[in-house]
């Protein structure tokens, strides 16, 4: 990008952001809990199974 066309380039870009339609603060909160609780869930799903396993294997090779 040539310097000339910068001041171009971010009034584009300033344009092109008012068209935007940003979500709300309660869809955005919302969204942000369902991640962590999933996140958590998976954790916690994850490191059962690891548990699991590591008893059945410790059980066979002791």
């Amino acid at each position: 990008m040539k310097p000339n066309e910068i001041p171009k380039f971010l009034k584009e870009v300033q344009e092109e952001l008012k068209k935007v339609t940003w979500p709300s603060k309660e869809l955005v909160r919302n969204a942000t809990v369902a991640v962590i609780v999933f996140t958590l869930l998976v954790s916690l799903y994850l490191w059962g199974l690891d548990l699991i396993f590591d008893r059945i294997f410790n059980y066979l090779y002791k």
